[in-house]
């Protein structure tokens, strides 16, 4: 729905005013009000969640406006404390009484049969009640900046026109996405327990692309506080990679040293999330399995995994990233959701150190509770030396520079193996300079085979992933939850194929 205006329940009644010019989202006391008149008409409704998020997303092709769009959705989840463990959700466009009643009267429809209250124990891991009772309170986080949500209005008007005019004065044809969004979200139990947390964040991405077609350069920055980012500089860096990728030739795939750049890096990491799963994992079913122990119910804890000079770790307080500190649905959770989930510290020097468990699960381990990585940073660990990609190159005796990947697909969950192509500048390297642009490869690689052959390591950044390829995975989650990585030179990377794709 598209909104100019905030909505308050006020003894059963709304109230419209104009929105403040710094809030796009409804607010804390708002939600909660929602959710409370939600959770309160019916007894069989353990847990009500409300999410509000608002787009305003503008997407450029040949150098022109393609496609705007904003808007905004409320989405509600409602949950039994006996029954199937999923919600049922619905989304509305207007916050009335009368909405709200319809909203109750058609989950009541839609929910699955409950399960009776004698067939739980109160101490049962499995009942939300009994985190409610113990849950820890939620550390606050800072994910909301004002001058994001005032950007949403305003921005575009200026961004786009200077981004096209930068791109056609290169004489290069452009594309690209400039989008942000904020949002809003708040867990209420009938025993107490309250989560909520807004944010905004933004992300800005640029493809230059030859006149005749033989050359692209790609780029792109994300933040959380729209004053943060630079477009002219991504358009620049995207002009210069086109320039430089123009008339590639081909060269022999095979098992190379590769310099992947950030963007390359993260699109590894944004598929391993669920490798780290503790109850799959215990179960056989992911890279960090040890299938060597009786039954294949044993882990790959306290050993190494990535290379001794790697760390990857989650924070929901990352300033470069973040997420808000508590389970969501859609997440590992299904029975908790609004519990607190715990910074973690995955693979620390390369070692193997924590796995994800929701809150039953870290419960009868006593463990702290945290969801499958929220937000991922890889970086070096402290008291190593990082180097610049200028600096990789110049320290390369022969290898591919890769700027970045696209259309991964995950071949083998087991082995994490996933395969897909290079794109928007791939160059050959000889003698530790950059000596022609080539064509693209396709590869097929594991992230936990290649981290382990590391040689060199960047400074990480916030990554950004461009437009989402469906309209369901925008109504989800636009922009995705933030990936910081470095640049890696890595050796034997498996280049496959090459691939005739600019």
């Amino acid at each position: 729905m598209t909104s100019t205006t905030n909505h308050t329940i006020t003894n059963h009644t709304i109230t419209n005013h104009a929105t403040p010019p710094a809030r796009r989202v409804l607010g804390r006391d708002e939600m909660l009000a929602i959710a409370q008149k939600l959770l309160s008409a019916s007894d069989r409704w353990y847990t009500v969640s409300v999410e509000h998020v608002a787009l305003a997303v503008t997407k450029v092709a040949n150098n022109r406006v393609l496609q705007t769009q904003d808007g905004d959705r409320v989405r509600f989840y409602l949950a039994s404390r006996y029954g199937s463990g999923l919600p049922v959700t619905i989304m509305a466009n207007q916050l009335n009484d009368r909405t709200l009643q319809r909203i109750l009267t058609m989950v009541e429809q839609m929910a699955p049969p409950s399960r009776p209250a004698s067939q739980i124990e109160p101490d049962d891991p499995d009942d939300p009640q009994h985190f409610t009772y113990n849950a820890k309170p939620i550390p606050p986080v800072s994910l909301w900046y004002d001058s994001t949500s005032r950007a949403m209005d305003t921005a575009r008007g200026d961004v786009i026109p200077a981004l096209i005019k930068q791109i056609h004065d290169a004489d290069l044809i452009g594309a690209a996405t400039v989008g942000s969004a904020a949002r809003s979200v708040v867990y209420l139990y009938k025993q107490g327990l309250t989560a909520f947390a807004d944010e905004t964040d933004n992300e800005i991405t640029v493809t230059a692309r030859a006149q005749d077609g033989t050359s692209s350069g790609w780029s792109g920055a994300a933040h959380r506080d729209w004053s943060k980012l630079s477009p002219s500089t991504v358009a620049a860096r995207a002009i210069e990679l086109s320039k430089m990728s123009r008339h590639p030739v081909a060269l022999e795939p095979g098992r190379r040293t590769a310099i992947l750049g950030p963007a390359a890096v993260a699109q590894l990491i944004y598929q391993m999330a669920e490798a780290f799963d503790g109850e799959r994992t215990r179960r056989g079913m992911t890279p960090l399995s040890d299938l060597t122990h009786a039954g294949g119910r044993s882990t790959k804890l306290g050993r190494r995994v990535f290379d001794p000079r790697l760390v990857f770790s989650s924070d929901p307080s990352d300033p470069e990233g973040g997420f808000p500190p508590f389970f969501e649905w859609g997440g590992l959770e299904w029975g908790a959701v609004g519990y607190p989930t715990a910074p973690v510290t995955w693979v620390d020097k390369g070692i193997l150190t924590n796995l994800a468990y929701n809150a039953g699960g870290a419960a009868s381990r006593r463990l702290p509770a945290a969801d499958v990585p929220r937000s991922a940073r890889l970086m070096a660990a402290p008291g190593t030396q990082t180097a610049t990609i200028d600096e990789m190159i110049a320290n390369c005796k022969e290898g591919v520079y890769v700027n970045r990947f696209s259309d991964i697909e995950l071949v083998d969950p087991l082995t994490m193996l996933m395969t897909g192509v290079t794109r928007d500048g791939c160059f050959f390297i000889k003698d530790g300079k950059i000596v022609k642009p080539i064509k693209n490869f396709r590869f097929t690689e594991s992230p936990f085979f290649s981290f382990n052959k590391v040689e060199m390591i960047g400074a990480p950044e916030r990554v950004a992933f461009g437009a989402p390829r469906t309209r369901s995975e925008a109504q989800l989650r636009w922009p995705r939850l933030p990936v910081i990585a470095p640049a890696l030179t890595v050796q034997d990377f498996n280049f496959t194929a090459t691939a005739d794709a600019v």
